[in-house]
């Protein structure tokens, strides 16, 4: 049986695919495997990837919302653009996470143009200068060349260190996002001596795995929150899901300018993911 992927192209529906994926987000085997098989019987030729996982997703809500926040990261992930600066937003909340000290939109003079760095990260003596390249649909890879690109900025500001007579090699480039790398984008950032972390690379430090180890679940994981509500929070630079944790539901209703019930909604998702 056929269905389709994200890009539009067919592939065959693998039920292990599903199960596996059911059971990665923490469900209990049992009921993963119970819900596999629910949707496995519902599936029919030519459906979505994106309805199976929806429907899926409806499952898992009823029966373990820590769950489903780790089965819909991905996609909630992807749902924190469109335009990117949402993402730049999620990425320096979650570097500040993990110890770093952080500025966002830093410009930095080079040799040649000045450059708009995304996020400036400091930890120890290690200084990043973060390029977050968003992906609305993560089947989209990041390429060599976006990597190059990035490579190219830190040779423009080196450039200029030479020249003041600093020392060039102070800062690391850092390339961070939600899709996948490809093998000659992680070739040339070893080579350059770069940094890069995406959904499932490097193994010991994927972009998941950073998320998840500090429970840094984006807005887009809470079943309730819809896209205008979203927009709406990231005005407050709400875009976290224990960023609402500090207020009321008449406080995020008022705020906001959501309903009361909604706001209600909202709080008890987050404070059970974050718990």
């Amino acid at each position: 049986m056929q269905v389709i992927k994200l890009s539009g192209e067919q592939e065959p529906f693998d039920p292990q695919k599903l199960c596996n994926s059911l059971k990665r987000s923490g469900l209990a085997s049992g009921v993963a495997q119970n819900v596999c098989d629910t949707i496995t019987q519902k599936i029919k030729p030519g459906d979505s990837t994106t309805k199976i996982f929806r429907e899926a997703l409806r499952n898992i809500v009823k029966t373990d919302l820590v769950a489903s926040a780790r089965y819909s990261l991905r996609r909630a992930v992807d749902d924190l653009g469109p335009a990117g600066f949402l993402f730049e937003q999620y990425v320096e909340a979650l570097l500040q996470a993990h110890g770093y000290t952080t500025q966002r939109d830093v410009m930095m003079k080079g040799e040649c143009v000045i450059h708009e760095i995304d996020v400036y990260a400091v930890k120890g003596e290690f200084k990043y200068l973060v390029e977050a390249k968003y992906r609305n649909q993560h089947t989209i890879k990041t390429h060599v060349d976006q990597v190059m690109y990035a490579d190219a900025r830190l040779m423009d500001i080196q450039r200029l260190a030479l020249k003041q007579k600093k020392n060039p090699d102070q800062y690391t480039m850092w390339v961070i996002t939600n899709t996948r790398f490809t093998v000659s984008a992680i070739k040339y950032a070893k080579c350059r001596g770069m940094k890069l972390v995406g959904w499932n690379y490097p193994k010991e430090a994927t972009l998941e795995a950073m998320i998840v180890r500090k429970k840094m679940y984006p807005i887009t994981v809470l079943p309730s929150m819809s896209p205008s509500a979203r927009d709406q929070f990231a005005k407050y630079n709400m875009i976290l899901a224990q960023d609402l944790l500090p207020y009321s539901a008449s406080d995020l209703s008022q705020r906001v300018g959501i309903s009361l019930g909604i706001a209600r909604k909202l709080l008890q998702e987050a404070g059970q993911i974050i718990a």
